[in-house]
């Protein structure tokens, strides 16, 4: 994978570069679906980025889709202002009363009768973690599900990373059911033009996510 713009190095435990990578990648999206980018954060994004310029891609297939919208999404954050990228942010995912496009889980899952939110404060719960204290985002808000990814790929102070089996269980039960879905309404909000490129990144890493946790 491309070296993301948000760095694990001084996680408290240590990784195989594979795991540091899917953490930092977690982290990044956490980020950028949390809050709209400062500008530090796009030219960091921008700088890794121009590693993987579409036109000078080397990769296998399976990576290449991953490699591409990692490639364009750094374009897109060198051609991004900060204050452009707060306003859309603030008018695709808060709104005035209503959202354009929801980032929870509820919002997708309503025709299975699951309670998104119930159930993944049920599964945290069991894993001993918990909504920080002073954090506004609901546990099953994209932001939130990516960074309890991290967390369970990574570990945190005083926590030790999770087994493969629980980030399997995690992922196929409260990300990988509607981020797909959440990424498609993203790309297809008139109103994107910077985060069009983030949800397509978004669904590229997931779809790796998908298919390397679907392997025993």
């Amino acid at each position: 994978m491309s070296e993301p713009a948000v760095s694990a190095t001084g996680l408290p435990h240590p990784l195989a570069p594979e795991d540091r990578a899917r953490a930092d990648h977690y982290a990044l999206l956490s980020r950028l679906y949390a809050d709209a980018p400062d500008a530090g954060l796009l030219q960091a994004i921008a700088q890794s980025g121009a590693a993987t310029e579409p036109g000078r891609l080397q990769v296998g297939a399976a990576a290449e889709p991953f490699a591409r919208a990692w490639a364009v999404l750094g374009a897109a954050s060198a051609a991004m202002d900060a204050a452009a990228a707060a306003e859309e942010y603030q008018e695709l995912f808060i709104g005035v009363g209503q959202s354009a496009v929801s980032l929870h889980a509820s919002a997708y899952l309503p025709a299975s009768g699951r309670n998104a939110l119930v159930e993944v404060r049920a599964a945290l719960a069991r894993l001993g973690l918990g909504r920080l204290g002073g954090v506004s985002l609901y546990e099953d808000h994209l932001a939130a599900v990516c960074e309890t990814m991290r967390v369970l790929i990574a570990g945190a102070p005083g926590v030790q990373p999770f087994t493969l089996d629980d980030q399997r269980e995690f992922f196929g039960m409260h990300l990988g059911p509607w981020v797909f879905a959440c990424c498609t309404a993203i790309r297809e909000c008139a109103i994107a033009n910077y985060y069009r490129r983030v949800a397509e990144f978004t669904d590229s890493f997931m779809a790796i996510e998908r298919d390397s946790l679907a392997i025993e």
